[in-house]
């Protein structure tokens, strides 16, 4: 035998004692009610059956992790049938560190789809995800993350809506001995349409600047509070829209476009521990949209001389139980969220109500 064939031994007698294999697998099931399921005035409303389940599958060593993952979704609604949609994604993610406990890097790759029924299959879409992020300890209670995500959307059915998305991001994190976080965030956003018309006011490309600061306080050792703020500035003139029948459709209100709106949101949350198996949630948040290029329409759908501007409230409450000590892995939970939307767009002049508990179990 070569000295070769004992080094290929040697390794593979090895690897079985530096590498842990992993099999995990949830599933859960939410029940929802939503009053207003399509967010505008209209107000209609409906109950979700809402089922996801996924499977991951993790190599574990000392410095490294590989992790092959798969996650669905299955929503099912009962009375407006037609928007019943099914959603999938499978990844693959490795965390490699430079030392122990310290300095990782996360990259990976995943494909997701999603799949509508009827005259919603105009909104399937395919999605493919590639990125790349590094935290580096600055000091023991300092950190920074660097990072890049890369996204291809396509909406076979919507094709001059298809792009591709590139993001930026620098993340700073410090801990301090009063028990308080803070983390900033600043984000460059670049979209790039496949498709290019030279049109005066119509888009090739967008681009946004995102900018957060998140401050965490613990006020015992069951309760602690966070605060936020986001503020975007969007840095392109301009829209992509679709004419048909005579009929302009924006794409910011199809998909809910971020780049079409500068803005910003604040918000507060508190959390607390009844027990170590009991947990409360709360949470409010404000938010102003000022759409660029999006005209406000009135009760007529006639368009107004001003773009579109939003100002929104929301609260939410939840509660989630640990059921481990019945079943190992079982969890229990139930929310509710309000949200009340202030438009000068008639359209957009609407309240929701969202009441949901779920069931979940994981191993």
């Amino acid at each position: 035998m070569t000295s070769k064939h004992f080094y290929l031994l040697f390794l593979i007698l090895l690897i079985p004692n530096q590498l842990k294999a992993q099999f995990n697998l949830y599933t859960s099931y939410q029940g929802i009610y939503d009053d207003n399921i399509f967010n505008n005035v209209d107000q209609i409303s409906d109950f979700i059956n809402s089922f996801s389940f996924g499977s991951a599958y993790n190599i574990e060593s000392d410095l490294n992790n590989v992790q092959l993952y798969y996650e669905g979704n299955i929503n099912l609604f009962q009375k407006n049938t037609p928007k019943t949609f099914n959603v999938h994604r499978i990844g693959l993610v490795e965390t490699h560190l430079f030392s122990i406990d310290d300095n990782p890097l996360n990259a990976g790759i995943n494909y997701s789809f999603r799949n509508n029924k009827d005259d919603f299959e105009v909104y399937d879409f395919n999605q493919l995800s590639l990125y790349l992020n590094y935290r580096y300890s600055v000091s023991e209670t300092d950190f920074i993350l660097p990072g890049y995500i890369f996204n291809r959307n396509n909406y076979k059915n919507f094709t001059l809506f298809s792009h591709n998305e590139h993001r930026f991001f620098i993340n700073w994190i410090s801990n301090f001995e009063t028990q308080t976080s803070l983390t900033l965030n600043t984000e460059y956003l670049i979209k790039q349409y496949f498709e290019k018309y030279d049109f005066e006011g119509y888009l090739n490309d967008a681009a946004q600047l995102k900018f957060k600061a998140n401050i965490g306080q613990s006020i015992g050792e069951l309760t602690g509070m966070n605060g936020y703020v986001v503020y975007r500035k969007n840095l392109s003139d301009g829209s992509r829209y679709l004419v048909s029948d005579s009929l302009v459709y924006y794409e910011e209100e199809i998909f809910n476009d971020i780049y079409s709106y500068d803005g910003i949101e604040a918000g507060l949350g508190f959390t607390h521990y009844f027990n170590e198996n009991i947990e409360l949630n709360l949470e409010a948040k404000y938010l102003i949209r000022n759409y660029s290029s999006l005209p406000a329409v009135d009760r007529s759908g006639l368009e107004l001389s001003a773009t579109r501007e939003d100002n929104q409230f929301g609260f939410g409450a939840g509660i989630v139980f640990d059921l481990g000590g019945f079943m190992n892995g079982l969890s229990l939970s139930a929310t509710w969220n309000y949200i009340k939307n202030n438009s000068n767009d008639y359209y957009y002049k609407y309240s929701n109500h969202i009441f949901s508990a779920s069931l979940g179990y994981g191993f």
